[in-house]
């Protein structure tokens, strides 16, 4: 059965988009996904967002991240998808409203061109809830805070991303048990000056770092603002890009605001259910002889 997918980013997280809007969505198996988001034998992208009709909203989405699994909520997925929509679908409808697991977002183009604003969740902060953990491994002892933001995060503050083990601690502590039994995406952030951090995500069902996690910029900046007391909006410099987190002071709903590109279409004539995801020989764990 052929497929045609539209290829999109948001600095650098991208996504491969299959319009169900005049039909009925087609089902993934997991297999599936990992081919298709596979960078040397299938398409490649950090994640799958099928789009169908919506009988309250503009539209709904099943997302899934490139091992397969599903997940609530993606900030640098939802640009793209708002964009998609009021390009192909709705151009003059503000907000353009998708259900996801995590509830219904919200999302309009901004006036520079290529620039989206999503709400994150569909809730109202009054504040905003976290918890903090010191959390050991093996090798490591960290303090965390805990909050969600559409997807569960642990943020951690250090003080040079550049030389921080990054892939090491993320990979233990996204599925360590302090963190939840769902596990949770590790973002790290580094205090720069004034309303600005750096920050990068290890992210859940990726199982890698990406150019760009928008609910860990998101995590990352509200951590970073009740830590130093820096009233958002907060600008965040991701390794793809820069986002700004900010939070609107009349519905007070999380804000995300950010790019969204069109790349390629692609069509792909069959997706293989029998793929087994090939790793290097240094990431594999052989068999003790």
């Amino acid at each position: 059965m052929e497929f045609s997918f539209l290829k999109m980013q948001g600095c650098g997280n991208d996504f491969l988009i299959l319009d169900s809007m005049v039909r009925e969505p087609n089902p993934f198996y997991p297999r599936e996904i990992t081919w298709l988001c596979d960078r040397n034998f299938g398409v490649g992208a950090d994640g799958v967002v099928v789009l169908s009709r919506s009988e309250e909203n503009h539209a709904k989405w099943t997302f899934y991240n490139s091992d397969g699994s599903e997940a609530e909520m993606c900030g640098n997925a939802a640009r793209c998808v708002v964009r998609y929509l009021a390009d192909h679908y709705y151009p003059h409808d503000v907000p353009i409203t998708v259900e996801t697991k995590s509830g219904i977002i919200k999302g309009r183009l901004l006036e520079t061109p290529n620039m989206v604003e999503v709400t994150l969740t569909p809730h109202h902060y009054d504040k905003f809830e976290f918890e903090q953990k010191i959390i050991a491994g093996e090798n490591y002892s960290v303090e965390a805070c805990l909050i969600n933001t559409g997807v569960p995060h642990a943020v951690v503050e250090v003080k040079d991303l550049s030389t921080y083990p990054i892939v090491q601690i993320g990979k233990d502590l996204r599925s360590h048990p302090a963190v939840g039994p769902q596990g949770a995406n590790v973002t790290f952030f580094q205090r720069l000056v004034g309303p600005r951090i750096r920050s990068t995500t290890f992210e859940r069902g990726v199982e890698g770092e990406t150019l760009a996690c928008g609910t860990g910029a998101a995590a990352a900046a509200i951590i970073y603002s009740e830590t130093y007391m820096q009233p958002l909006p907060i600008e965040v410099d991701v390794p793809g890009g820069e986002l700004v987190v900010d939070i609107s002071p009349v519905s007070k709903m999380l804000l995300l605001q950010g790019p969204a590109h069109y790349v390629f279409p692609v069509t792909v004539p069959e997706i293989p259910t029998s793929f087994e995801k090939q790793f290097l020989f240094s990431q594999k764990r052989w068999p003790t002889l």
